[in-house]
C-alpha cells in the first residue's frame, strides 16, 4: 500500500512538474520570441551600419588616395619645371662654350698668321 501511495505520490509530482514547466513555458516564451525578433532585428540593422561604415572606410582611404596623387602630381610639375630650367641653362652654357671655342681658335689662327708674317 505504501509503494502505492508513493508511486501516486510520484505521478502526482511528475503531473505537477509538468504542469509548471507548461506554466513557465507558457510565460516565458512569448517574451523570448519577442526578444528574439529584436534582437534578430537589431542584428540585421547592425550588419547594414558595419556595411555602411565599411562603405565611408573605403571611400575615405580614397579620397586620401587622391590627395596623395594630387601631391605627387604637384611635385612631378615642379620638378618637371626645374629640370627644364636646368636644360635651358646648360642650352646656353653650351652655345657660350661653344662660341668661346670658336673664338679661341680665331684667335690661335690670327696669332700664328702674326708669328708667320714676323719671321
Amino acid at each position: 500500500m505504501a509503494d502505492l501511495e508513493n508511486e501516486n505520490k510520484t505521478l502526482a509530482d511528475v503531473e505537477n512538474v509538468e504542469i509548471l514547466a507548461q506554466g513557465l513555458t507558457e510565460l516565458y516564451e512569448p517574451p523570448l520570441a519577442t526578444i528574439h525578433a529584436h534582437l534578430k532585428e537589431l542584428t540585421e540593422k547592425q550588419e547594414a551600419v558595419s556595411e555602411i561604415l565599411s562603405a565611408e572606410r573605403r571611400k575615405l582611404n580614397d579620397l586620401q588616395s587622391d590627395a596623395m596623387l594630387d601631391a605627387l602630381l604637384a611635385d612631378i610639375a615642379t620638378i618637371k619645371e626645374r629640370l627644364t630650367t636646368i636644360s635651358n641653362s646648360m642650352l646656353g652654357l653650351h652655345k657660350r662654350v661653344q662660341s668661346l671655342q670658336t673664338r679661341a681658335a680665331n684667335i690661335e689662327k690670327v696669332a700664328l698668321i702674326k708669328a708667320n708674317n714676323k719671321n
